[in-house]
């Protein structure tokens, strides 16, 4: 019969916090990234092109009806080792380019709608004052649009948080591949995978507290 093992529990916890900075670098520089292709992507699907249409739909469909290990391992193994100036670059960062890829698809549907949800009014006012349609944007409904997107966004800053643990299939070291590591010597899966478990949990529970806070104080403002 299996006993469970405190030792090993706590034991584990040492290791795998050391590997709490990769974790954190990962979900932020891939957040980041993805936050500024989202836009790109939203921006372009305003624009009435049937092609351009056909290959973005495409494109978003793929990256939103694939798992994110398959991802992982066509890009980090597959694509980015045939690119020059890319395959020279760290796993790391090769798993943050994927992850952008990723989460930039499910952003951008966020972003898109929130340009959708703002008056179309408003932007033929920008034009009939003279701005051209990248001012408006910029100036008056973009912002207006990050605001309706910010619990949406927030929502996809926490997947991504929980999607950067499959970069340890792909050799990044962070909390899921020290983890790994440590059960595989130890043979004490349960105490190891559990003490990983609860840390992403706590961390997790964390963000989520900063959401409801940032919710709260927009809702206040307006």
């Amino acid at each position: 019969m299996y006993r469970f093992a405190p030792q090993y529990f706590f034991e584990a916890f040492q290791p795998v916090l050391n590997c709490l900075k990769t974790t954190m670098a990962v979900t932020l520089a891939s957040f980041v990234l993805a936050f500024v292709l989202a836009i790109l992507l939203a921006l372009v699907s305003q624009i009435k092109s049937r092609p351009l249409q056909a290959v973005l739909k495409v494109w978003l469909s793929l990256f939103r009806g694939t798992p994110l290990i398959a991802q992982l391992f066509l890009f980090v193994y597959g694509v980015f080792p045939l690119i020059p100036g890319i395959k020279e670059l760290s796993l790391e960062i090769k798993a943050i380019f994927c992850l952008s890829l990723s989460f930039s698809a499910f952003m951008a549907e966020t972003i898109r709608g929130a340009i959708l949800s703002v008056d179309k009014g408003q932007m033929e006012a920008c034009i009939t004052c003279g701005m051209t349609s990248l001012q408006g944007y910029r100036h008056v409904v973009l912002p207006q649009a990050f605001r309706l997107a910010i619990p949406s966004l927030m929502n996809n800053f926490i997947e991504c948080f929980k999607g950067s643990a499959m970069c340890s299939v792909v050799g990044v070291m962070d909390m899921m591949l020290q983890a790994k590591m440590l059960a595989n010597k130890s043979y004490r899966f349960m105490e190891v995978y559990l003490c990983v478990l609860l840390l992403y949990w706590v961390i997790n529970m964390v963000f989520v507290a900063i959401q409801k806070a940032v919710e709260q104080k927009m809702g206040a403002k307006y």
